[in-house]
């Protein structure tokens, strides 16, 4: 017993400390890591090029200077003989407009951003533990505060949605397919939250994502590609990427990830969960 209450009040010790000062965290110093390490590797790659910049610029103007001094023999020796005409004067001229046209804008000097990451950027991955089940086109009943959607006894395609709206960032939701059965059908994906609820809602031309049967529904369409392999008892994760534009779908059983580019002008922003069940009794539940 006294060991327990030891353990307790460390527990409410290292609790309370994390609570004044949360930044102490293991995550926050690995954020700050990064921005340190970024830090460098920028201010490297700018002194990097600031050394190559100047070495090619102090070449350049001592060309521009070698020039502008044999120009300047030539003029001083035609004035001292007196020996020049107005095609010499021209020619001249024109040096010089050249000349200020090399100094004020190197031929082939530029600085210029490489597509390639220089510093790979930081995200934060939060469990959405929050999405629940809420709308349905068809005879469902969602239990466990909507965690579970069970499909009726009919065999028909019934549209379910999820609560929640994605615009930025990442969320990853987690599923048990608690019931199928051996010919059961079920498609996982997204839609656009503006599109209607509809009974074969795979086929909305904002529907994108896979069935078990092997299909791909790309803007409600059968794209090539193959489906998700899901069966009675898989745990599947989709991954919705606002900021790349992607979904992604992983199960956990094969251990096989599919995915695929979303079109946001077919399926606009705000994008909702979107499932599709059409044998009778089919059970789903989210995990996380």
């Amino acid at each position: 017993m006294d060991q327990i209450e030891v353990t307790h009040d460390l527990f409410q010790q290292t609790l309370s400390q994390q609570m004044a000062e949360p930044q102490q965290q293991a995550l926050f110093k690995k954020i700050d890591e990064w921005e340190n390490e970024s830090i460098t590797k920028i201010k490297t790659m700018a002194e990097e090029s600031r050394s190559i910049l100047l070495q090619h610029t102090s070449g350049h103007l001592t060309e521009v200077k070698q020039k502008i001094e044999r120009l300047t023999n030539e003029l001083r020796q035609g004035k001292q003989s007196n020996d020049f005409t107005e095609i010499d004067l021209r020619e001249w001229e024109d040096k010089f407009k050249k000349l200020q046209e090399e100094l004020t804008h190197p031929n082939g000097f530029s600085v210029r951003l490489d597509s390639e990451m220089l510093v790979a950027k930081v995200r934060v991955d939060v469990p959405d533990s929050s999405e629940t089940f809420e709308r349905t086109f068809g005879n469902t009943t969602f239990e466990e505060g909507s965690k579970i959607v069970i499909k009726d006894s009919t065999s028909s395609h019934t549209e379910v949605r999820g609560k929640n709206e994605y615009t930025t960032g990442q969320r990853t939701l987690r599923f048990k397919v608690e019931q199928l059965g051996g010919n059961g059908w079920i498609a996982f994906g997204i839609m656009s939250q503006t599109t209607a609820l509809q009974q074969d809602s795979y086929r909305s031309q904002t529907s994108y994502g896979w069935s078990n049967r092997e299909q791909v529904y790309t803007a409600g369409s059968h794209a090539s590609g193959q489906g998700s392999e899901v069966i009675e008892n898989d745990t599947v994760s989709l991954l919705i990427d606002c900021e790349h534009q992607l979904i992604q779908l992983t199960n956990e059983r094969t251990n096989r990830t599919i995915k695929q580019a979303v079109d946001i002008s077919k399926c606009p922003f705000p994008w909702q969960l979107h499932i599709n069940l059409h044998q009778a009794l089919t059970r789903v539940r989210i995990i996380s």
